[in-house]
């Protein structure tokens, strides 16, 4: 898939998270009943809904998880190791060891467990349906269902894994799908 339909597809997904709750108005009667005159059903009509109510949300801009330099794109590659064609669900930055890595949006932590490579998995949900992923930690300083603004260190970087020194794989997914993380580093979301 090209980073235009990777683009789509996240802009698709960006805009159901946010028109989540403003596709209907509940004051607005349904077509199949008429209003109700009575008072409760007056006040509870003239009542602000969740989303007039909530402070609006200032769009946050994905910022790059750690330091360091990309050495694996997302996609199809050929393992020289093992010999045949893999799909990397992300992209590998190589770090040296004691980087921290960063939360690249606000989220709420969702997973911070050790994974089979060896190394730990810290997963976190976003606005909408989006979620990032940031493997081969050394150690995770966060816990399952706490919340972390952007930039908020989620552990640091070092020979956990089976990646030499301290190879960062950061994914995101977003409707459960894999998409590439190079399209949304720097957008506004």
């Amino acid at each position: 898939m090209s980073k235009r339909a990777f683009a789509a597809v996240v802009a698709v997904c960006f805009a159901l998270g946010f028109a989540a709750g403003m596709l209907t108005d509940p004051r607005t009667p349904a077509p199949d009943r008429p209003a109700a005159d009575d008072e409760a059903a007056t006040a509870v009509a003239t009542a602000p809904t969740a989303a007039e109510a909530a402070p609006a949300r200032e769009p946050e801009t994905m910022i790059v998880p750690a330091k360091g330099r990309t050495v694996g794109e997302y996609g199809w590659h050929r393992d020289l190791v093992m010999d045949d064609w893999r799909f990397r669900d992300g992209i590998d930055i190589l770090c040296t060891p004691g980087t921290e890595v960063l939360a690249a949006l606000s989220g709420v932590v969702t997973e911070a467990s050790r994974a089979a490579s060896g190394g730990y998995l810290v997963s976190l949900k976003h606005v909408g349906d989006l979620e990032t992923r940031y493997g081969n930690i050394r150690a995770a300083w966060v816990d399952v269902g706490q919340q972390v603004a952007a930039g908020t260190s989620l552990g640091d970087m070092g020979a956990a894994s089976s990646a030499p020194g301290g190879v960062l794989r950061f994914a995101v997914r977003c409707g459960g799908e894999f998409i590439d993380p190079a399209v949304c580093l720097g957008r506004r979301f």
